[in-house]
């Protein structure tokens, strides 16, 4: 029993298990993605919905999705013989670009007017009908411009297009994202000479709109046979009449017509000259730009083979340097051979001589050494009786310097405590060195010559004297400068003139005894007359022996 409810109860639970994977693999089933460039729309149970990029549940049977493109789609708009608004017939051709726009709204209406079955269905419906709208709104637009304004501005003419069929597309749920024209072209040759004065003014407007339709059909046929030829009999003139008019107009029509075709055909090929000469000028720019093409061509061959040699140079270079590297590390091993077989014996062979000879040099220094503290010693002791001998002889110059200055001190008092008297002796005992010193320079005179005179040498002696007293003269002079004493007056004190006119009068001994001089000092001095001996005159050379000037000495004196 217990195994039967056991039993009961696991088949139960297999059978909700079973259940639960039903129902999941049914709601697996009806999960749908939906790719980012793609559109789904699912209708049923209620209002259509609209996924984008993601991932939604479609209930079988009763919803349904449908798959729209979000893609670009491109496809190519061809028109031929469409006119343009002068009647021209050309062909144009392009490319248009365009999709769905991504907003429900859009993606509802595309739907709507193109959904298929397939998607790939759905694309093609789209790219017939697109076509179809840019194609009749291609020939809309070109049949509202010229051929001039379509061939010189095709940006506008695109971008005209592109707003006119943006629209009526932008109703179908798609957007326009570019319209290129790629190319626009006549049969007629229209454009290739843009127009040729609009196809010969579209062919002298179409030969005067065919000679003016025939001449209004022959003036109406020649105005109803000029009225059944005014009415028959009266009209055969005027009919006649009529008729030669009527010939005149055609012939004038005829001519205009000529004319016309002239000035078409001075005008066409006015338009041919004009194209060749601008064809021959982008001939000759073309011709130059390949020659300047190929000078620039060659330069840069040259530039390029210059580069090329530069950059052999460089390999040159790198080699000789690794060649001088090389040769530099195997005369670096040489210079190491060189050094543990050579340089470092020798460097300890002359370090050892270094320290022989530092110990040489050591001992004879300890040896000069003692030998100048022996000398510097016996420098000392010669130096202390060197220096008591020099205080000795300073102590003497020393007490002699006081001496004399001593000496001349009292001598100054003395000289402040004379008078005039006494000044004056002071000075004739100086006259007998003044007179030598005024002597000594012509004694040392070997011959004179005198430039002048009468050459005979009676002047020369006299100049001599004449030097001789002039100089004596500049003694008393610099003395009487001096000191004040004029030694004329001294000397002639005692005559007549010197006491009653210059009021000079020395009376020595009634003078007192400090201030007295010695009287014999006036008394004895006497300045013997200066002799100037006989004078031999050679050619103006004058011999003068030495001139003494000597002081009597008197009894007194040599007491």
């Amino acid at each position: 029993m217990g195994d039967l409810i056991f039993g009961s109860a696991l088949g139960v639970a297999g059978l909700i298990i079973l259940g639960l994977v039903i129902i999941l693999i049914g709601i697996l089933s009806t999960w749908k993605k939906i790719p980012s460039d793609k559109a789904a729309i699912i209708v049923g149970l209620g209002k259509p919905k609209v996924v984008t990029g993601g991932g939604t549940m479609v209930i079988p049977i009763v919803q349904r999705m449908d798959i729209i493109t979000l893609e670009n789609i491109m496809f190519d708009v061809q028109i031929k013989q469409t006119k343009t608004s002068l009647g021209v017939p050309i062909n144009a051709e392009g490319i248009v670009v365009l999709k769905v726009k991504n907003d429900e709204n859009s993606i509802m209406a595309a739907v709507q007017q193109f959904n298929c079955a397939k998607e790939s269905q759905t694309v093609d419906t789209i790219r017939t009908q697109a076509s179809e709208v840019c194609k009749g709104k291609l020939r809309e637009i070109v049949s509202a411009m010229s051929v001039e304004e379509i061939y010189n501005n095709r940006e506008d003419f695109a971008a005209r297009i592109q707003e006119v069929a943006g629209t009526e597309l932008g109703e179908m749920g798609l957007e326009l994202k570019s319209f290129t024209i790629n190319d626009i072209t006549d049969d007629d040759g229209y454009i290739e000479a843009l127009g040729k004065e609009q196809i010969a003014k579209v062919k002298s407007s179409a030969a005067i709109a065919e000679a003016e339709a025939a001449k209004e059909r022959e003036i109406r046929t020649a105005e109803a046979m000029k009225e059944k030829q005014i009415r028959t009999a009266e009209a055969r003139k005027l009919g006649k009449q009529a008729e030669l008019e009527a010939e005149a107009q055609i012939a004038e029509a005829e001519k205009n017509k000529e004319l016309k075709i002239l000035d078409y055909s001075r005008e066409q090929e006015t338009q041919r000259a004009v194209s060749d000469a601008a064809y021959k000028i982008q001939e000759n720019i073309t011709s130059k730009e390949v020659k300047n093409t190929e000078m620039d061509a060659r330069v840069l061959e040259e530039q390029r083979n210059k580069e090329v040699a530069e950059a052999e140079v460089q390999v040159q270079i790198a080699k000789e340097q690794r060649n001088i590297e090389l040769a530099q590390k195997k005369a670096e091993r040489k210079e190491a051979e060189l050094l543990e077989t050579v340089v470092k014996p020798a460097e300890a062979e002359r370090k050892k001589r270094e320290l022989e000879a530092e110990a040489n040099k050591f001992e004879e220094l300890k040896k000069a050494e003692a030998e100048a503290g022996k000398l510097e010693l016996e420098g000392q002791a010669k130096a202390k009786v060197i220096e008591a001998q020099g205080k000795a002889e300073a102590d003497s110059i020393k007490a002699k310097g006081l001496a004399e200055a001593e000496a001349l001190e009292k001598k100054a008092e003395a000289l402040a405590k004379m008078d005039e008297a006494g000044k004056l002796q002071m000075v004739i005992e100086k006259l007998p060195e003044i007179a030598r010193a005024v002597a000594e320079p012509l004694s040392k005179i070997g011959n004179i010559t005198i430039i002048g005179g009468s050459g005979e040498g009676q002047n020369g002696a006299s100049d001599v004297a004449r030097y001789t007293v002039g100089a004596m003269k500049a003694v008393n002079e610099a003395v009487k400068e001096t000191i004040g004493f004029d030694l004329t007056d001294v000397m002639k004190s005692n005559t007549i003139q010197a006491k009653t006119m210059k009021n000079i009068n020395l009376d020595i001994k009634g003078l007192p005894e400090g201030q007295r001089v010695n009287e014999a000092v006036f008394e004895n001095i006497v300045i013997e007359d200066v002799i100037v001996p006989e004078v031999d005159i050679e050619e103006e050379n004058v011999i003068i022996p030495e001139i003494d000037i000597e002081e009597s000495e008197t009894e007194s004196e040599k007491n």
